[in-house]
């Protein structure tokens, strides 16, 4: 009997997995981060593919970090992590695309525009979400290539906001782009 039951469970899991469809990973690396990605890729429209990672200090890098003399470095980085990353691949459009604006619908969010140059310093600096200054590359932006161009767009969310947007029963993203298309 119990032994029915658990086997039911487990091919409900299974089910479960397949039928949301997002494929999971996790790691941790030496240095003291671990990450855990979610993926989901799609077959119409142009965002291809969503992935959602969040990256962490491990329990003994932060042990480490909490007893170090550089005060500074102590408060940037536990204030900075955990940091969650959310990545849109674009593909369609036959020209690179930046992004000049995010809305998340329904959510009051404060943007931070500015490179991520040096993730450990600059993830405090972060109010709800950060993404890349609009006007990167502006060679690039009114070529058309006679090819479909694989666009990557990357923002930067805080743990705060996660917890916005969590207390949200459906979440939509538009995504504004420098020639004001939208991407939803």
């Amino acid at each position: 009997m119990v032994t029915k039951v658990i086997c039911r469970l487990c091919l409900l899991c299974l089910i479960g997995v397949f039928l949301l469809g997002a494929k999971a990973g996790s790691s941790c690396e030496s240095g003291g981060y671990c990450r855990r990605e979610y993926s989901k890729e799609f077959n119409f429209g142009s965002i291809r593919r969503i992935i959602f990672m969040e990256e962490s200090l491990s329990e003994a890098y932060k042990a480490e970090i909490t007893v170090m003399s550089d005060e500074r470095f102590k408060s940037v980085m536990l204030k900075g992590y955990p940091a969650y990353y959310l990545s849109f691949e674009i593909v369609g459009e036959p020209r690179a695309i930046n992004f000049k604006k995010v809305i998340f619908d329904g959510v009051e969010a404060e943007v931070s525009i500015f490179h991520l140059d040096e993730p450990n310093f600059e993830l405090a600096r972060i109010k709800d979400f950060q993404m890349g200054r609009p006007d990167v590359n502006p060679k690039f932006l009114n070529l058309i290539f006679p090819v479909p161009v694989r666009n990557t767009f990357t923002i930067v969310l805080k743990q705060r906001f996660i917890d916005k947007l969590k207390a949200r029963d459906r979440l939509k993203i538009t995504l504004i782009t420098h020639y004001d298309k939208e991407f939803v």
